[in-house]
């Protein structure tokens, strides 16, 4: 028995020392611990209560810390905010052939703004969205046993009371009016019930029905200008709806400037505008942008942005190996031209 606790004993020092110990392996993941002097959180926090401000850029050349300043906000405050992120690398040339080159393939607005909608709308609750034209699968809750059943017995209620159908519309199946007729007033409230709530249901389901196209065997009518319109614009309506039924007070968008498309701006800009004006909409929604520096001219800034942070990259211990690599590499060329 001795043997015994002092086997457990010895594993369970060593799982403690092994989980004690440092990892010598660093994830590339956007740290929740940047901005100790908590200088980016005050501006945050200053331009989110600002009532004037609805677009707040985050700006800094790439590397410098944005991600891991956004994350380290939210961990340090409570608020309620839904990240989109759209990174995207494409390559500079697909090489077709020997010589041949094939010209980049540009993304074009209208992947921006799906991706945009699907992260948007597939990243809340199914069940807090019931009147949403996009359908998804919905797990079973605790509940879902219980309506079952309540289905079966209101099914069974609606075919006793179909049968008996001409004792209701009588008066004949409610008498006598005792407790002693309790079982056929049971039935009747049960189907009764059961009904409203069929209606209600098939009413809800045609909220997301929605006219997108005619086809007749092989021929199919579709509008042209769907091509051309703006996903955005075309489904705002889901977007104010989602607003509505959600509390997310900030929208932080991330790697927007990968695609060099000023336009995308725009239309986030309005659709900023046109959900803050809502009157469903009980609070103000925020736009957060981590951007790069020179994505706008200096002038064009104060049209998207009420307030910007610009981010300005610190160099450490941690990642300063490679500015050191690339100036002794600098002396060692120097060096070997003057010996030339």
């Amino acid at each position: 028995m001795r043997q015994l606790i002092a086997k457990i004993r010895t594993r369970f020092s060593r799982s403690t020392t092994a989980a004690d110990e440092p990892s010598q392996f660093v994830n590339l993941a956007p740290t929740d611990t940047a901005d100790e002097a908590g200088v980016y959180a005050k501006a945050l926090k200053a331009a989110i209560k600002d009532p004037k401000v609805s677009n707040i850029a985050l700006t800094g050349p790439y590397g410098s810390g944005k991600s891991s300043i956004i994350q380290s906000f939210l961990k340090q405050n409570d608020i309620s905010a839904l990240q989109i992120s759209l990174a995207a690398f494409l390559p500079e040339a697909i090489k077709a052939g020997a010589d041949e080159a094939v010209p980049d393939r540009k993304v074009s607005k209208q992947e921006i703004e799906r991706s945009i909608l699907q992260q948007m709308l597939y990243g809340a609750d199914a069940n807090k969205l019931p009147f949403s034209r996009f359908k998804r699968i919905r797990s079973p809750g605790r509940l879902s046993a219980l309506l079952s059943l309540y289905a079966l017995i209101g099914a069974a209620s609606v075919w006793h009371l179909f049968q008996k159908r001409d004792d209701i519309l009588g008066g004949a199946y409610f008498l006598p009016l005792a407790k002693s007729n309790w079982p056929h007033f049971a039935w009747f409230v049960v189907g009764a019930s059961f009904v409203w709530v069929l209606l209600h249901q098939v009413y809800k389901a045609s909220f997301g029905i929605s006219l997108k196209s005619i086809s007749l065997k092989d021929i199919e009518i579709t509008p042209a200008a769907i091509a051309q319109e703006s996903i955005l614009n075309r489904h705002l309506d889901e977007i104010i709806y989602f607003f509505q039924s959600t509390k997310y007070d900030l929208v932080i968008i991330e790697d927007l400037d990968r695609f060099d498309d000023s336009e995308i701006f725009v239309t986030l800009r309005e659709i900023n505008k046109l959900i803050n004006e809502n009157a469903g909409v009980k609070r103000t929604i925020r736009f957060l942008y981590a951007l790069r520096d020179d994505m706008f001219i200096n002038t064009d800034r104060t049209k998207f942005f009420e307030f910007i942070i610009p981010v300005i990259p610190i160099i450490n211990s941690s990642n300063s190996i490679d500015k050191m690599g690339w100036t002794a590499s600098l002396r060692h060329r120097c060096a070997m031209m003057e010996v030339h």
